[in-house]
């Protein structure tokens, strides 16, 4: 007598993922419907007892949490919204996978994004402090404006070098960390020239870099620094009347 036997199976595997904890870097430029990371996860039973669904259960921060979506037959994880670098860079996802059985059994593991930066954002250049007119006889050295200059890049992207164009007769010191000051370095002479129009630069380390620049307008103002003077040493006139002209380069001195 013969007796065959079969085994059914029962759902005693849960599924499982290769790795726990799976780690991703994303451009924060990515476009809506970039595939993130294709999710694969294996269950050791038969038939619907290894058919496996996929969801996404918690995201940190919890704000994103319809900023990526997973297809629940491939598994597949998409971005459904926009990064910014500059506002979240990591994101903690929670990856659930459940099997048909019954009852169902489920595996978990964890996707951490990482957003890299993109040189998105030109630097700001702005005017803290403005001190014109400033005196002809002012002092080499006498600052003129304060400036903050900032990019909210990081790395190379948001490393900032700043000049004045044109450099003469003005120039920047770096005071600390996005602070300069915009110093005199040569000499003025309001009877020579009365205004200048001063153009901070700014330009960040991307590749390509992004620029910004902030126009300053900087008024001489006279000093009595000239005395009146005729305009020849010596007059002769053969007549009584005599006109004599003086010339005072200084304004209502």
């Amino acid at each position: 007598m013969e007796l065959l036997i079969s085994v059914l199976d029962a759902n005693d595997n849960a599924p499982q993922f290769n790795q726990s904890v799976y780690n991703v870097h994303l451009s924060e430029d990515a476009i809506q419907g970039t595939l993130v990371l294709q999710m694969n996860a294996t269950d050791l039973d038969e038939g619907s007892n290894r058919n496996v669904k996929y969801e996404i259960g918690n995201i940190v921060p919890p704000s994103a949490s319809d900023l990526f979506s997973i297809d629940a037959n491939t598994g597949e994880i998409r971005l459904k919204g926009s990064l910014d670098f500059e506002v979240v860079n990591l994101y903690d996802l929670n990856i659930k996978a459940t099997d048909k059985g019954t009852p169902p059994l489920s595996g978990h593991c964890k996707v951490v994004l990482e957003v890299l930066d993109v040189n998105d954002n030109a630097p700001e250049v702005r005017v803290t402090s403005l001190s014109v007119p400033v005196p002809e006889d002012a002092s080499v050295g006498t600052v003129v404006a304060l400036l903050s200059v900032s990019d909210r890049d990081s790395g190379a992207n948001g490393r900032v070098r700043c000049w004045v164009w044109p450099a003469s007769p003005f120039g920047l010191e770096a005071t600390f960390a996005g602070s300069y000051s915009l110093v005199l370095r040569e000499a003025l002479d309001r009877e020579r020239v009365s205004e200048y129009e001063v153009e901070v630069r700014a330009e960040d380390g991307g590749a390509p870099a992004l620029r910004a620049s902030r126009g300053l307008r900087v008024p001489v103002s006279d000093v009595n620094d000239n005395a009146p003077a005729f305009a020849q040493a010596v007059y002769t006139e053969a007549e009584n009347i005599l006109s004599i002209t003086k010339k005072l380069p200084d304004l209502a001195f």
